[in-house]
């Protein structure tokens, strides 16, 4: 089995860096001349140039059913030509392309081709963090009408009470862990919860005691 990448530019490059790495045999088609030299020169790939949606060049990489081929075209319609050419002619049964536009999505879906959309990947790395945004503020809503302070703390990997249970830390009376946001979760501490690396803590505390919670869980 092989990768076959078709299109792109610095994408593609790293793309296969990794897929080298993992010990997979690359193939990797562009039509820009430079971009071939310059990958020619640094990657341990099969690199051809020519066009990605002509036949004649395709034929030339020994396309094979059990192969994947992904696509980086800068057209959603560059991109299902080409993959409904390696589906028809080659039988290829794992096709991969980036979506640019996803009103596209349902015609691709259709011929079961799986899409990778860039908007999908901002918002998976952007929603845990609108969500953790989203609790602090609400808590810190309910906190400062009753006089009290919301704190987030940031779990490092180095910190002190990573891999830690919460009844471990000792934490004196009027300080509480109103919450910790894991991933795009929101738990309910309790004594025996473990504190895990990249863990948000909540506290809540008098003004007094903020400097008691920050030297318990953060210095």
């Amino acid at each position: 089995m092989k990768v076959i990448i078709i299109g792109g530019e610095r994408v593609p490059y790293f793309l296969a860096k990794k897929l080298i790495a993992s010990g997979y045999k690359v193939y990797f088609v562009n039509k820009d001349k430079e971009i071939c030299e310059e990958y020619s020169r640094t990657l341990n790939a099969a690199i051809i140039y020519g066009d990605g949606q002509s036949k004649v060049v395709l034929d030339h990489l020994g396309i094979e059913p059990d192969d994947i081929v992904v696509l980086l075209m800068e057209r959603d319609r560059k991109n299902f030509f080409i993959a409904r050419l390696v589906q028809e002619y080659y039988k290829v049964r794992n096709v991969v392309t980036f979506l640019n536009n996803s009103e596209n999505e349902d015609l691709f879906d259709r011929y079961g081709i799986r899409t990778l959309k860039v908007t999908d990947l901002i918002m998976q790395n952007i929603e845990p963090l609108l969500f953790e945004n989203e609790v602090v503020e609400m808590i810190k809503d309910e906190a400062s009408n009753r006089g009290a302070t919301v704190l987030k703390i940031d779990v490092d990997w180095d910190s002190k009470i990573a891999d830690k249970a919460l009844h471990e830390l000792k934490i004196p009376d009027g300080i509480v862990v109103a919450g910790i946001v894991r991933e795009d979760k929101y738990l309910i501490p309790r004594g025996d919860t473990i504190i895990k690396p990249d863990d948000k803590l909540i506290l809540i505390c008098s003004e007094e005691q903020s400097k008691t919670a920050m030297e318990i869980f953060f210095l």
